[in-house]
């Protein structure tokens, strides 16, 4: 049974300061139910109308501190501090009342004591006793929930319990603890940061293998898979939210963040998969659609794409997108006049630009020059994506010099000769193509080339940067450019620009090979041994990248005779 004393007198809103609750008890786990009873009851009062808790944030303490409980991370330590220092506690959070607690375990068993301190007297206004029975954590929280709206005289939130059972809710605040921990350490040891996200994620995953039903559970699983995008950490993410998906196979959410984490990770056919799923459980947005749509077109399954493309309704921000894709799809079976009149749809959708660059495409093929010509135009003079612009000026250089385009890709075979009559002459055609048009990134591109082949550094750099200035990222112009810069040894900017290479071609062996060659000169060898490593495996014949690694083995032998 519970005991009480007092109850705060009526006002105006109450605004409420909770520090997270002390705690006594054999091991450290004691500390951590103390800590994050105190989170979940302000997260109860989260959406209350007449009344605001605030979480008092309390000095956080690195591992080996006295008292710290786990050895290993930083903890926040909770407390439990006396009216007077409860109470300015409370002042500079801006509150009316404190809340203090503490958490005990001991032989006679366990409870929850709360006490609540009016911040203008610096008086306990009310104070609660809890003992807890075994199996019975899970009720504390509603517990202590009810009894605060009861002494406020205010409307009690819901008291559902966050979890069914005991062990599902203390996994439930050992994964909240850790994500604490989480947030201390990000800035400082992402690594450990890292450590502590995983151990939230199997804290969350062994709390609903104890309670299926425990909504708490599964929500931070979906936010932390939602957060994984922004850290880089995918694939840890993806692993738990199959578990989750496997606990619970009707959660829509579930099924759709793991799709866009395969999706994001390079692994099409686990995220269709996936997405189908959430799809089939809860209707995906139209802009999801599109993503499932794409990534069935990448895999060659037409038809499924369509099918899903063609379900896109008129009115949809998303029809113009997936007229697109019907567009070049049947472009792609050679079937000109459904690609053409799906194309005009998007187009006076509001496509963008790369649909009308489709269409100037299909109106070409289909005898219309003139009309794609003025398409063409009007995207050169208002595009304002620079692979459009730069594929549109193509188009047009087809159009109306169909002989300097000959000469253009005349001259883009000679520049990888090793002839020096034949690289002459490609310079002399590619100037005669920048001189027609002196946007067509593929010209600067050419002479860049051509002036790196024939050792005329200065002029690779212009022309390579030129081109990259109208084609930003443009993954064979950093890549040029950044060999150029290496070869002249400006390595801090050559290794930027090749690692952005690498990273555009992941599946190119040389871009990788090149990117680790940089790497080594610029004495990173771990780095160096990772991208070489890759390379080789993508192309272990190729001669330069075995002479990267020889070179890589010897620098590594003759650091280990120094040491």
């Amino acid at each position: 049974m519970s005991t009480r004393r007092g109850a705060a007198p009526p006002g105006p809103r109450k605004v409420l300061a909770v520090v997270p609750f002390g705690a006594r008890g054999p091991d450290g786990r004691a500390g951590i139910v103390g800590r994050q009873l105190a989170r979940r009851l302000v997260e109860r009062f989260a959406d209350h109308d007449e009344v605001e808790l605030r979480p008092v944030f309390l000095v956080a303490l690195p591992a080996g501190g006295r008292g710290a409980e786990p050895p290993d991370g930083y903890l926040v330590f909770g407390s439990t501090p006396n009216p007077e220092l409860a109470a300015r506690y409370g002042a500079s959070a801006g509150a009316t009342h404190t809340v203090t607690g503490l958490y005990r375990e001991d032989g006679g068993g366990r409870a929850l004591a709360l006490t609540l301190v009016d911040v203008a007297t610096s008086r306990a206004v009310a104070t609660w006793e809890l003992p807890i029975a075994a199996g019975d954590l899970q009720l504390a929280e509603p517990a202590a929930s009810s009894w605060l709206a009861s002494v406020l005289g205010i409307a009690a939130p819901p008291t559902a319990a966050a979890a069914g059972n005991e062990p599902a809710y203390v996994a439930l605040l050992d994964g909240a603890d850790a994500e604490v921990n989480a947030t201390l350490l990000r800035a400082g040891d992402p690594a450990r940061a890292a450590s502590e996200v995983a151990r939230a994620q199997d804290a969350y995953v062994a709390a609903l293998r104890a309670d299926l039903s425990s909504v708490p559970a599964e929500e931070r699983l979906l936010v932390l898979a939602a957060e994984s995008i922004e850290r880089g950490d995918e694939a840890r993410s993806a692993r738990s939210l199959e578990e989750l998906s496997q606990l619970r196979p009707r959660s829509w959410r579930a099924h759709y963040l793991l799709g866009e984490l395969r999706r994001r990770s390079g692994e099409p056919s686990g995220a269709i998969v996936a997405l189908e799923h959430a799809h089939a459980l809860h209707p995906l947005r139209d802009e999801d659609v599109i993503v499932l749509a794409e990534l069935y077109l990448a895999g060659g399954a037409g038809s499924r794409a369509a099918a899903h493309l063609r379900a896109i309704a008129t009115a949809s921000p998303s029809f113009a997108r997936a007229q697109e894709l019907l567009g070049i799809l049947a472009l792609g079976k050679g079937d000109v006049e459904s690609a053409r009149a799906s194309l005009e749809r998007a187009v006076t959708a509001g496509a963008s630009g790369s649909a009308r660059l489709q269409l100037a495409r299909v109106l070409i093929a289909s005898g219309s020059p003139d009309e794609a010509r003025r398409g063409l135009v009007a995207i050169r003079d208002g595009a304002d994506d620079p692979a459009v612009l730069a594929q549109a000026r193509r188009l047009l250089l087809g159009l109306d010099r169909p002989d300097l385009e000959e000469v253009l890709e005349r001259a883009g075979r000679d520049a990888l000769s090793s002839d020096p009559a034949a690289l002459a002459s490609a310079r002399a055609d590619f100037e005669r193509v920048a001189a027609h048009d002196d946007a067509l990134w593929e010209a600067h591109f050419g002479i860049g080339l051509v002036a790196r082949q024939t050792e005329d550094g200065a002029l690779a750099a212009r022309e390579l940067r030129r081109a990259l200035d109208l084609v930003p990222d443009q993954p064979d112009a950093l890549h040029e450019l950044g060999v150029a810069l290496l070869a002249a040894g400006d390595a801090g900017e050559a290794l930027a620009l090749l690692d952005r290479a690498a990273a555009l071609r992941p599946k190119d062996a040389a871009y990788l090979a090149d990117a680790g060659f940089a790497h080594l000169r610029a004495g990173d060898l771990d780095t160096a041994r990772e991208r070489l490593r890759l390379a080789s495996g993508l192309d272990a014949e190729d001669p330069l990248t075995r002479a990267y690694l020889a070179e890589l083995e010897r620098v590594e032998a003759a650091a280990a005779k120094q040491r």
